[in-house]
């Protein structure tokens, strides 16, 4: 029994030697050491605690040790160790390399000396690279962390870059709607005795899974209040589109193309895209008015505005052909009915474009069964075609062609009389720019109503633009001869000049009409002067055919009131024979106001009257991070969370919040991702709203904190934040300490500055948390903005002049909150002159 008692201690003493072995070679090394000394502190990295054999530091003679391969593990680093030549190689995640080598005492990045320390022959390296320890100011720079022993929770806190964050989340309440955002623009018209009112708002936010928008338009007369435009649009993220209220149809398909109050629904199908849509549109016609009973004609009426029920559907496509996305066809195929008092029917239409690099096509087609009534009170029916080809050639990279080509049927309708109905029409057109300061084109039209032969319209349009250097003069020529039912020829003729010099622009244009007797031409001459940056005046004058004249004088300034005000102000005339004499007058005011607001005032006086015009646009209701929300692609927008939290004073350290204690930050700047940032209010809260799910780094704007505190907390925070969760994350503040001292050649190496002793100027005191400060004339120093906790300190020996060393190991030094711990002696002494002995000779 004996016997294996003793081979039990033996083996128990040889597993201790090896767990302890860093341990008993540094306590061997020191005159007072024994193992009452050793203490163990938990090791944190980048936020988290490391955990499993050789993972705790190592407290011992004043010195604290810390695991390196549980670090580098951690890190991501990768540690190569040689006992043999006494030295270790980190390769760090970012693939730098730094090495240290124990027999030279210096610390190498990619070859170059980073750090030089004394005593490294008191390291030690065992057999295993998980056993290896090192004192954590020489960690600090092999591994470029930031290493700080927090004595009153006994952790050692090793940060790299920025740590990933613990923030607790919570899953967010809500409802089925919310807005994020309402504008509006109201406009007053007053001429003479009347006036006119109209407010437009604009709207967006959430409903269930998808994003709308909403805009109405009412105006207000002497005739009443009437809702002229009102749209509701919904964006899903399956890609579906709803939109009711007033809106267009058609799409791509221009003879489908339609102004109706109803509903459209759009949803993918596959790759192609399906629509369809209903309500009620306005023909524009009148019918005649004849009585019922008699059949006796009275004249024409015209019929309530939406008088016309219309449905249809269509659906679009894309493809690439000859190639990835070098060339696109896109193609669209629908059908339409309508029917009304006056006009009905039913059409099918096709759509096919092609676009490349130098040529862009569009063919429509459309056919259809059709009746109406004319004014004449006599209904025609029958089938129509419509076909439209447009096309733009780029020949060369100075040459364009275009032309168009639209026939219509006589029997083909559409919903809508006026400017919805279609033209036969042939046009062409050739733009040209030899040079870039020469640009010509000339386009020709003629256009005709199906079935009217008396509307028909011929345009024929010649311009030419030169453009050369800011200095030079500048041209524009066009002339434009047209032939219609109502003027068989009509011309009009414009030319434009003019220079700018330093601070003034002068200015001709010249005008020529002629449709229905004489020609009328009229010259303007003017100029433009710069006064300074805010002030500018304008003057012109006008001469005319006939004896007619025009002037004006305007004088404009801008960026008044902290540039918040522009205001303009001018007068003019008019004088023909006819017509006489004729003044005005003219004000504008633009003004800035709170809440995104703006507010412009026109003021008109002539013969006729006044006429004031006023515009107020502003922001009714704004949530923070509406723009975000908008501006977010619609499969994203229930991914939103939040990221909130408390900046605060931890008066008390105890790591949470007390309000009887602990003192809430205002007015400090958060930052999420580098660009967004939020205020902490009165109570230190913060909060970003609208913030997409996945991984964000926040961070408190460091400039913004008072220059007493500190943070205790990572200066940046990584989260990964879940969709509609809250991440909360706290930022506790410190009162900062400072540590000063001097550095001195110890001649008599008593540890004392003694008078006559010299102190050293310009050497490197470091850090264990990565600050460092050189030593002025007189050898002081002094490090200010530590967070509390302790910190070690130790001179960087490459910059201690020649034959000279520290005289001691690095010093652990506490900081405390709003404090300064003074008379930290850190000697130097010389190097001791080596005494060579030499073996006695034999006799």
């Amino acid at each position: 029994m004996n016997s294996k008692l003793a081979n039990i201690t033996i083996i128990g003493l040889l597993a201790l030697i090896t767990a302890f072995g860093p341990v008993f070679a540094l306590a061997a090394n020191s005159d007072t050491a024994d193992s009452s000394q050793i203490q163990f502190a938990a090791v944190t990295v980048n936020g988290r605690t490391l955990s499993g054999p050789n993972s705790s530091a190592q407290r011992l003679n004043g010195r604290i040790l810390v695991p390196v391969a549980a670090i580098a593990q951690a890190l991501g680093d990768v540690v190569t160790m040689s006992s043999a030549s006494r030295s270790v190689s980190v390769r760090r995640s970012n693939g730098v390399v730094a090495e240290l080598n124990a027999r030279v005492g210096q610390v190498r990045e990619n070859g170059s000396a980073i750090l030089s320390v004394a005593n490294a022959s008191e390291i030690n390296f065992p057999p295993n690279t998980y056993e290896f320890m090192l004192p954590i100011e020489i960690a600090a720079s092999l591994f470029e962390v930031s290493i700080r022993y927090e004595s009153d929770k006994n952790i050692v806190t090793i940060t790299r870059g920025i740590p990933a964050s613990s923030a607790n989340q919570t899953k967010n309440a809500r409802g089925i709607a919310d807005i994020q955002q309402i504008d509006y623009e109201y406009n007053l018209n007053r001429y003479s005795s009347t006036a006119a009112h109209s407010l437009v708002l604009l709207g967006a936010g959430r409903l269930a899974d998808g994003r709308f928008s909403f805009s109405s338009n009412a105006s207000s007369s002497s005739r009443g209040i009437s809702v002229q435009n009102a749209t509701f649009n919904l964006q899903r993220p399956n890609g579906q589109h709803i939109t009711a209220g007033d809106m267009g149809t058609g799409g791509t398909l221009q003879f489908m193309a339609a102004n109706i109050r109803g509903l459209s629904v759009s949803t993918p199908v596959g790759d192609l895209t399906v629509t369809g849509f209903g309500g009620r549109t306005y023909s524009g016609v009148v019918l005649p008015f004849t009585n019922e009973f008699s059949g006796e004609y009275f004249g024409i009426r015209k019929l309530a505005r939406y008088d016309t029920n219309i449905f249809g559907a269509f659906v679009t496509g894309r493809s690439d052909v000859f190639g990835q996305n070098s060339r696109k066809v896109t193609f669209s195929g629908g059908a339409m009915r309508f029917s009304s008092a006056n006009r009905n029917g039913t059409f099918g239409t096709g759509n096919v474009s092609y676009e490349s690099e130098r040529i862009r096509l569009q063919s429509d087609i459309a056919y259809g069964i059709f009746d109406r009534l004319d004014n004449s009170t006599r209904r025609t029916a029958g089938a129509g075609t419509a076909v439209d080809f447009t096309g733009t050639f780029q020949l060369r990279e100075d040459l364009a062609v275009q032309a168009r080509y639209t026939n219509i049927s006589r029997n083909f309708l559409s919903p809508q009389s006026g400017v919805r109905e279609p033209l036969d029409m042939k046009a062409a057109g050739v733009t040209w720019s030899p040079a870039k300061w020469l640009s010509t084109s000339i386009n020709a039209s003629i256009s005709r109503r199906p079935g009217d032969n008396t509307q028909n319209n011929k345009f024929v349009t010649a311009a030419f633009a030169i453009t050369p250097s800011a200095a030079a003069p500048r041209f524009h020529f066009s002339h434009t001869q047209s032939s219609t039912s109502q003027i068989r020829s009509a011309s009009f003729t414009t030319l434009n000049a003019s220079k700018d010099f330093s601070r003034v622009r002068l200015y001709a244009n010249a005008t020529r009409i002629k449709n229905i007797g004489a020609a009328l031409v009229n010259a303007q001459f003017g100029a433009n002067f710069s006064v300074n940056d805010t002030n500018a005046i304008e003057i012109s004058q006008g001469f005319g055919n006939r004896r007619s004249y025009n002037g004006q004088i305007d004088w404009r300034t801008s960026n008044l009131l902290k540039q918040r005000l522009s205001f303009s102000a001018g007068a003019g005339y008019s004088y023909s024979p006819a017509s006489g004499f004729s003044p005005y007058q003219r004000l504008a005011a633009s003004v800035k106001l709170p809440r995104q607001a703006s507010l412009q005032v026109n003021y008109y006086n002539t013969n006729n009257g006044a006429t004031v015009l006023v515009s107020l646009r502003g922001t009714l209701f704004r949530k923070r991070e509406a723009q975000a929300f908008l501006d977010s692609p619609t499969s994203e927008i229930n991914s939103f969370g939040k990221i909130s939290g408390r900046v605060y004073q931890d008066v008390d350290q105890d790591g949470k919040f007390d309000p009887s204690v602990d003192k809430p930050q205002s007015d400090v700047k958060v930052r999420v991702d580098g660009n967004r940032y939020v205020v902490s209010d009165e109570n230190g809260i913060y909060q970003f709203e609208s913030i997409t799910s996945g991984d964000h780094e926040v961070y408190l704007d460091l400039l913004s904190v008072r220059a007493d505190l500190t943070l205790l907390s990572n200066a940046a925070e990584r989260t990964k934040l879940r969709p509609g969760h809250t991440a909360n994350q706290d930022f506790r503040l410190v009162r900062t300490g400072r540590i000063s001292g001097r550095v001195w050649l110890d001649t008599n190496e008593n540890g004392r500055f003694d008078e006559g002793e010299i102190p050293l100027a310009d050497v490197r005191v470091v850090t264990g948390s990565g600050r460092d400060t050189l030593t002025d004339a007189d050898g002081s120093f002094t490090i200010a903005d530590l967070p509390p906790g302790e910190h070690v300190f130790l001179l960087d020996e490459k910059t201690l002049p020649e034959k000279m060393v520290s005289a001691q190991k690095p010093l652990a030094v506490q900081a405390f909150a709003g404090r300064e711990t003074s008379e930290i002696n850190l000697a130097v002494i010389n190097i001791p002159a080596e005494v060579k002995k030499f073996p006695a000779k034999q006799p």
